[in-house]
Order: C-alpha cells, then sequence, then structure tokens
C-alpha cells in the first residue's frame, strides 16, 4: 500500500497491489468509505496472472481536504480486518454515508437520474457498463457490491467525479469468465443498480 499526496490536484493517491479474491473491489470501496474517506476517481486493472493493480484518488469526505494521518492509519486497520478477518464494514459506511454531504450540492428541485447503458462486448471478453448519476458517499461502494452479489466480476474499472456527477465504466464478466449477453440478464443488473442507487 502506498500513498501519495498531490497538493496541486487536492487529493491523495492510495495505489495496492495484491493478488484478486472474490469482492475485492468492494473490500477496498467499503474500507475506504468506512475510513471518512471520499473516492473521487479509481482505476482498477486486474492482470492475467491474478495480480490486482489498483489506484484510488480520495479525499476526507467531511472536509474536502486530504486526509491526515489518522484516518490513513484507520483505513489501513480496517482493510487488515476486512481482508483477514472478515469484517463487515456496512454500518460503518451507512453510518459516514449518514452523517456526510456531498461536496457538491444539486439546487433545489433539480435531480440527476440515472444513466445506465451496456456497450458490446469489449475485445478482452467483458462487458461494459456505462453508469452516470449523483455523486454521494458511498455510492462506488454500493454499486460494486451490488455487482458482487449479482455474481459479476469486475475485471477493470475507471471512475470519475466531476462536480457532483459520478461518471464510472465497469468492465465485467460473469463468473465463469463469459461476457454479460443475454438482455434479460443485463436488465436485472440494470434494475439492481437503479434500486441501489435510489436507495443511498
Amino acid at each position: 500500500m502506498l500513498w501519495n499526496e498531490e497538493k496541486d490536484r487536492g487529493w491523495t493517491r492510495v495505489h495496492f497491489c495484491t493478488w484478486d479474491r472474490p469482492g475485492l473491489f468492494t473490500k477496498f470501496t467499503g474500507a475506504l468509505t468506512a475510513a471518512g474517506l471520499n473516492i473521487f476517481s479509481a482505476q482498477i486493472f486486474t492482470r492475467c496472472d491474478g495480480v490486482v493493480i489498483d489506484s484510488f484518488y480520495v479525499t476526507d469526505a467531511r472536509t474536502g481536504a486530504a486526509p491526515d494521518p489518522s484516518v490513513r492509519e484507520r483505513f489501513e486497520k480496517l482493510i487488515r480486518d476486512v481482508l483477514a478477518k472478515g469484517t463487515d464494514v456496512r454500518p460503518a459506511v451507512r453510518k459516514i454515508a449518514a452523517q456526510t454531504r456531498p461536496l457538491y450540492q444539486a439546487l433545489a428541485g433539480e435531480h440527476m437520474e440515472p444513466n445506465i447503458r451496456f456497450e458490446s462486448s469489449a475485445p478482452n471478453g467483458t462487458t461494459i457498463i456505462d453508469l452516470e448519476t449523483e455523486d454521494r458517499v458511498g455510492l462506488l461502494f454500493a454499486l460494486s457490491q451490488a455487482l458482487s452479489e449479482l455474481g459479476l466480476n469486475i475485471v477493470l474499472a475507471k471512475i470519475v467525479t466531476e462536480k457532483g456527477a459520478a461518471i464510472d465504466t465497469f468492465y465485467l464478466t460473469e463468473k465463469n469468465g463469459s461476457p454479460v449477453m443475454s438482455p434479460e440478464r443485463q436488465n436485472q443488473i440494470t434494475s439492481e443498480l437503479r434500486r441501489v442507487i435510489q436507495d443511498l
């Protein structure tokens, strides 16, 4: 694990390199959120040999500033407990989300409807989902958890937040490594992601 503070951009980058395992991305996003960090951007990549290389760009969820050492230490303890003991961070995520308002607030009466699109299968045999919705604390954890519970593998993800809008792209496969092909399955995934976003 490596932390890099990028003061000119106003965020801190945390890197991970580890062996892949089921739900790993969800574990990372859950521990980051539960520690009080807001994920502004992320890039995850799983190599063919099972090594995961992830980078998350984070700020303190309450202040929008770079996280201080105590927040980093809290995250590092949390992720160790999650990976080694299976600690459930969902109660802590819900508490942080309830107590923390997004840094960008929509004007009264304005609302950004979720936009979820499936693209044709990518050359690497994955299926791409492009998702745009209002950003909020805990969103990435909720989305990745829903995808994991649907039995999907996140092979690659590109996460961007721009002025209150989350613009996320997930490259997915089914558990057996096949792309998500059937319209019925895609509709199931879309419905579940919309439900999760609405529940936040």
